[in-house]
This record gives structure tokens, C-alpha cells and sequence, in this order.
């Protein structure tokens, strides 16, 4: 019989960071702020937030206490519409990779004599999020990952974090230019482990972060 020795990495699923109670530095906290829209009614607040979001689509959330028609919108890095819905609780739309966007919504309520809607309130805040895909990825068979940022419309570059923690103790490991990566094999100047969890964090200087973690496992079976 011999003995096989495979590697196995990236095996973390993909996790937004939207509602993180992790501290965080002034550094990521322009993106995590943005993450809710908000506006004010006479009887209440509506507030509305990304519950989901891939590379191709984003789901909205409302939180609205009096079940009020709200126009939700969303628009490109140049402010031009590209989508609207009209919903109670929820909303999502069907988007393109690699776009950087923003989300905004306001009161409505419909008008059967003029068959529309009509706006009732300002439009709220327009928090801005990306659909960015990133490329990460172990380096042959090594302890090694690499990190491939995209080119976004609108984003100027990305900071890298890491982690032995899921929710804290990130350290900055580079700014990369939109297009670009980085190659990481080692974390506090230690090389990576078999069996334990590291944890990345990609912060666009516009738009939600990406949070994932990668772990090595090196298993072994008989022939």
C-alpha cells in the first residue's frame, strides 16, 4: 500500500460581512456604516439593509413598522438609475458582476385614479455596494494563497486583513490596486499551519467588505 498525501485549502463557505459587531478600524468603518438606508415617516422610521449579496444579484431588506409601499432603487457609480422596485419587506435585483452600485428607497403609496405611485417622502441615505469578484485561491500544492482583486468602475484600491479570529484581530497585509494580487504564505511572520482557520478580510475603498476564511487540511488514505 502507499501512502497519498493530498492538499486541501479554501474550504470556508462565502460570508458578507453586513451586520459585523466586530470593532474595526477608522479605516473600515466608511464601509461598514453604509451598510443601512433610512428614512423618516410621521409614524415611524423605515429603515432597509443588504440582507444578500453575490457577484450577479443583492437583496434588500426593510424594516418597515407600518407596512408602507417603499420605491426602492438602484443605481450605478455615477448615480444613473438601472433598477427599481416597489415592495413592503423585501426587494432583490438581478445585477451585474464587478459593478460598484447604490441602493436608496422612499415612501410611496399607490394612486388607482392616476394608476402610479406617488412619493410621499425624501429619498433616504444611498449606502454603496459592490458586486466584486474576488479570485482566491491556494498556490499549487504550498501553504501559499493568492489573492486576485478585480477592476471596478468607481473603486480605487482594496485593503487586505487578516486574521486568526472570525470577528477580531484583523491586521492590514497590503493596499492593492484594482486588478492586482498577492500572494500571502505566512501571518505575523509565521507560516501557515496545517488544521487552523485564517480568516481574510477585502475592504474596496467604496462599498461592503468580503470576509472568508481558507484553512489547509492535509489528509491522508491508502492504496
Amino acid at each position: 500500500m502507499k501512502k497519498i498525501t493530498r492538499i486541501f485549502a479554501l474550504a470556508l463557505a462565502f460570508v458578507m460581512a453586513f451586520a459585523l459587531q466586530a470593532p474595526v478600524n477608522a479605516a473600515e468603518k466608511a464601509a461598514v456604516n453604509q451598510e443601512k438606508a433610512q428614512v423618516n415617516t410621521q409614524a415611524a422610521k423605515i429603515i432597509a439593509q443588504i440582507t444578500s449579496l453575490s457577484e450577479n444579484s443583492v437583496g434588500i431588506s426593510i424594516n418597515n413598522p407600518d407596512s408602507d409601499y417603499v420605491e426602492v432603487q438602484i443605481r450605478d457609480h455615477k448615480g444613473k438609475v438601472v433598477k427599481t422596485r416597489y415592495a413592503i419587506s423585501y426587494s432583490s435585483f438581478n445585477l451585474s458582476k464587478n459593478k460598484l452600485y447604490s441602493f436608496r428607497f422612499r415612501r410611496v403609496y399607490y394612486s388607482y385614479s392616476d394608476r402610479k405611485y406617488i412619493a410621499i417622502s425624501n429619498w433616504s441615505n444611498s449606502p454603496s455596494f459592490t458586486t466584486a469578484k474576488y479570485k482566491v485561491r491556494q498556490v499549487g500544492k504550498s501553504r501559499k494563497v493568492k489573492i486576485k482583486t478585480p477592476k471596478v468602475a468607481g473603486i480605487k484600491n482594496y485593503k487586505i486583513y487578516m486574521s486568526t479570529k472570525k470577528n477580531s484581530g484583523w491586521k492590514k497585509i497590503k493596499t492593492l490596486k484594482p486588478g492586482k494580487a498577492i500572494t500571502i504564505s505566512r501571518f505575523k511572520g509565521k507560516s501557515f499551519k496545517y488544521y487552523k482557520n485564517y480568516y481574510y478580510k477585502i475592504v474596496p475603498n467604496k462599498g461592503q467588505y468580503y470576509r472568508n476564511g481558507f484553512c489547509f487540511y492535509k489528509y491522508s488514505t491508502f492504496r
